[in-house]
């Protein structure tokens, strides 16, 4: 051989392996020279962006909803107050799949149909990013430790709590003071932007009654927080606050005693009792019955709750009889009877001679007079307007309306209320109808008819007055033609209260004074006229009222009515061998105010008593009335009536007598 073979060249090598580690060493100097300027660009250059993108995910504005005001009878006793509850609630977007975590919570927790489908609609609404939405409110105990105890698998998913509406009267108050339920699309579109905005967090609105009516005040002015939350959405801290204002509190007028006074009186009766306080206008009370309970609507009402409520067909409690219109019957009779005074149409000494019926000129039709015919055959007798009032006389009505005209009528009776709503802050009353010629030409198309008049002068026929209206127009009475305007809200935050939309309306003048003394002798002895030798030449409310109650330290004034719901004939009525139905059965009213006729205390209450079906309104809704004023002067006002007073209510009602 001649020479030793080389296996490895190790120069070669080395001089590789250097060239190789430069190259690395370039290539990670430059890698590492990138990481800096990207590290400067993200921490230096975009360090604000990156900040704020990072308080974006851990920190988020939201609406800290105000607390609604609250709402106070007369003697600051709570109608509607506000209790702290806890709610189950979700931030759609902190969710990953919404149908499962829903699925899941229908395992720990009571879950309905309804919860979820009320639970889509507050998603669909105008909603802040991130902000939390009620499922289910009202968690149980033993539902809050289920949520808590899964927590860690309900990434979005919070327990809340949150005030909301109580009305501890429940039904007694459901119409008059109304309730809150959550904020409808159709409501919500009607807000302005500004609105929105301040019903950010809140779903929930007055819809009825004094709710609604004073929903602006009630309301309050929406905050705002910053908080911290985790990555379950959690809140962690709150760093930064603007606290909401909340609402105003209210004192109506209206009196929880008299209001619990007026719903037990009615008994087991469908009706309506409003009470008005003549010096102010106050709504003392004002009961529809049967009601409903308002809190059943504050969370959002159950399908099956709402359908037992709106197929009630025959009590139809949801139906506020209080502020809608029915034939007011003969409570009228004394407002027609003053109108027939001021016109000079008739005196004092004006009297008809009635053989219990009524016919126009030239017309064979009798209007019958159904108070006295079927007792004892034959009309009242000689009968002047203070009898026809206390004895309810329809024959001297007939007479007086036919000589006074629809057009006398309408322009007197329109002072009074009638035909009008002239309460301040119960804009959802309804008028009812007071008719005249024009009226019927327009929604009839008809011309008006001499009958029509007939009807008219008795509260029948096309003329409609709700109990609310019946009231204001007997306070009107009781005032001698001052008029007052009925009103709910009395103080705003212990400050008295006057309505921005009061319109006063002008005073009634009679062109004698003595006009009104006479109206209010006639309706005193409506309840006061003792019986006379002469058959049943008393008062048509005696024997219900007075006559049960021979100590009453207080003169009342009143007068009965009955409406009649359908065409049935006395002889039908009266029969034995044919059943009417309580649905076609009249109605029963009573007008009424006390203490009348006394020498040095004004009249303090007037009532208005509806009672559907009642049939006799001197009967039935006369001593629902009686039940009312006593409440009211005895038990509220605790107004001293000593044996002065008892021996002066004595002697006026002798006076009357002779």
């Amino acid at each position: 051989m001649t020479g030793k073979w080389q296996l490895k060249d190790h120069e070669a090598e080395k001089q590789l392996f250097t060239r190789r580690l430069a190259v690395a060493a370039v290539i990670v100097a430059l890698l590492f020279s990138a990481l800096i300027v990207k590290l400067f660009d993200l921490q230096v250059v975009q360090y604000e962006y990156f900040s704020a993108r990072s308080d974006g995910n851990r920190l988020h504005s939201q609406y800290v909803p105000p607390a609604r005001g609250l709402i106070f009878d007369s003697q600051g006793e709570l109608l509607a107050d506000n209790q702290p509850i806890f709610n189950l609630t979700i931030v759609k977007e902190q969710v990953e799949d919404l149908d499962s975590t829903l699925a899941f919570l229908a395992t720990l927790i009571r879950l309905s149909d309804d919860d979820i489908a009320q639970f889509q609609n507050r998603l669909n609404r105008n909603r802040v990013p991130f902000s939390s939405v009620t499922l289910r409110y009202l968690l149980s105990e033993e539902e809050k430790a289920r949520v808590a105890v899964n927590s860690h698998q309900l990434a979005g998913v919070a327990i809340e709590s949150q005030f909301v509406r109580s009305y501890p009267l429940g039904s007694l108050t459901a119409h008059s003071v109304g309730y809150v339920s959550e904020i409808n699309r159709a409501e919500m579109n009607a807000l302005t932007d500004a609105q929105k905005e301040n019903y950010g967090g809140t779903y929930h609105m007055g819809k009825s009654g004094v709710e609604r009516t004073y929903e602006a005040l009630l309301h309050g002015t929406v905050g705002y927080e910053i908080v911290e939350k985790n990555n379950r959405g959690q809140i962690m801290r709150r760093l930064d606050r603007t606290d909401p204002v909340a609402g105003k509190n209210l004192t109506l007028h209206l009196n929880a005693k008299l209001q619990m006074a007026a719903e037990q009186a009615l008994g087991d009766f469908r009706g309506a009792v409003v009470a008005i306080e003549p010096a102010t206008g106050g709504i003392l009370a004002m009961v529809s019955k049967p009601g409903f309970d308002p809190n059943l609507f504050v969370t959002g009402i159950s399908n099956k709750d709402y359908s037992v409520l709106v197929n009630d067909v025959v009590n139809t409690p949801l139906f506020d009889r209080s502020t809608n219109p029915y034939p007011p019957g003969s409570t009228v009779k004394p407002f027609i009877g003053l109108a027939g005074l001021q016109s000079g149409t008739i005196d004092y000494e004006f009297t008809i001679q009635d053989p219990g019926y009524f016919r126009l000129p030239g017309v064979s039709y009798r209007w019958g007079d159904y108070t006295l015919r079927t007792a004892i055959g034959g009309g009242h007798g000689e009968t002047d307007l203070q009898k026809a009032i206390y004895q309810s006389c329809d024959t001297f009505f007939y007479d007086l309306g036919h000589r006074l005209g629809i057009d006398s009528i309408h322009g007197f009776l329109s002072q009074f209320g009638f035909g009008d709503n002239f309460a301040l802050d119960v804009g959802y009353a309804r008028t009812g109808v007071l008719p005249s010629r024009d009226w019927k030409r327009e929604s009839r198309g008809e011309p008006w008819y001499p009958g029509d008049t007939i009807n008219s002068s008795i509260g029948q026929g096309y003329m409609w007055a709700t109990p609310l209206q019946l009231a204001t127009a007997t306070a009107i009475l009781a005032n001698r033609g001052a008029v007052v305007q009925p009103r709910m809200l009395k103080a705003v935050d212990g400050v008295p209260f006057e309505p921005l939309n009061n319109d006063p309306k002008p005073e009634i003048f009679a062109d004698d004074a003595d006009y009104w003394r006479y109206i209010h002798e006639a309706m005193t002895m409506v309840v006061h006229r003792p019986f006379s030798d002469e058959f049943r030449d008393y008062g048509t409310a005696y024997e219900s009222i007075a006559m049960q109650d021979r100590a009453m330290p207080y003169l009342m004034a009143g007068k009965s009515g009955t409406a009649q719901v359908v065409g049935i004939s006395q002889e039908i009525l009266s029969s034995e061998d044919i059943i009417v139905s309580d649905l076609n059965k009249d109605h029963g009213l009573f007008v009424s105010f006390a203490p009348a006729m006394h020498p040095e205390i004004d009249p303090k209450i007037s009532v208005a008593v509806f009672v559907e079906n009642g049939e006799h309104g001197s009967s039935v809704a006369g001593p629902i009335a009686k039940q009312v004023i006593d409440t009211y002067l005895l038990e509220i006002l605790r107004l001293d009536f000593g044996a002065a007073d008892l021996e002066a209510a004595g002697a006026i009602v002798t006076q009357l007598d002779e």
